[in-house]
């Protein structure tokens, strides 16, 4: 699992699953990582969201005369069946202007809400240590669910007894004091709720990272401990 680990990699498998160039055996263990782990099924989904716009860039495929001339045959057998009253003439002059305006209201309205919903960007990050090139924790912050989502490999802090993992956001504002997230667990994958006052300060940061904090800091404001992961936050 630990190769699937390398966004180099991870990232190259979601973008071939997501195009459907992932075939055989490499996709059925592609689908089963997924199943198993939050920041591959993340990444895949913005991959999927991301190439679905191709379809648009498909020419159009001319469509058979054979079957224009059904449909002219089957709209002329219609309006011979069932001539309007003068009544349903009189009404139909009005009909398409009010469906005109009653739609335009209805976009204006979706259009409002769009504008007025908060950006539901996921924000990600690869934390690498310089001790152990062999380790790696990855960090995502989501919308919905509002929560900060961390997948963790097995003895991740290994040798780090007396010590309590703790996350911090580093803002790209480097007067600013890192803002504490939570105190992690020791392996695997790990989910803390946070409020929108957090998720709003979420475009404001450059990256995470995790010290090993001493028993009399568990609430500290700022870390005391050594900093053993951290990196780049970036928005899918």
């Amino acid at each position: 699992m630990k190769r699937y680990q390398n966004p180099e990699i991870f990232e190259y498998l979601a973008m071939s699953y997501a195009l459907g160039t992932l075939q055989g055996r490499a996709r059925l263990r592609f689908e089963s990582l997924l199943a198993k782990h939050l920041y591959l099924r993340t990444v895949t989904d913005f991959y999927q969201h991301q190439f679905a716009t191709l379809g648009e860039f498909i020419p159009p495929e001319p469509v058979p005369s054979q079957i224009w001339q059904r449909i002219e045959s089957y709209i002329k057998a219609e309006q011979n069946a069932a001539k309007p009253s003068v009544w349903q003439r009189i009404t139909a002059k009005f009909s398409w202007p009010l469906a005109a305006v009653l739609a335009s209201l209805a976009a204006l309205v979706f259009a409002g809400l769009l504008m007025s919903q908060p950006s539901q960007h996921t924000y990600v990050a690869t934390l690498k240590s310089p001790l152990h090139s062999d380790k790696m924790v990855t960090a995502m912050v989501q919308y919905e669910p509002m929560q900060l989502a961390l997948d963790m490999p097995s003895e991740t802090f290994a040798g780090a007894e007396g010590y309590l993992p703790t996350i911090w956001c580093i803002a790209k504002d480097k007067s600013q004091a890192p803002m504490r997230m939570g105190t992690l667990a020791r392996e695997g994958e790990m989910r803390l709720p946070i409020d929108m006052k957090t998720w709003k300060m979420m475009p404001q940061v450059a990256e995470f990272a995790i010290s090993l904090e001493p028993m009399d800091n568990l609430n500290g404001a700022t870390p005391k401990g050594e900093i053993v992961f951290r990196g780049q936050v970036r928005v899918l």
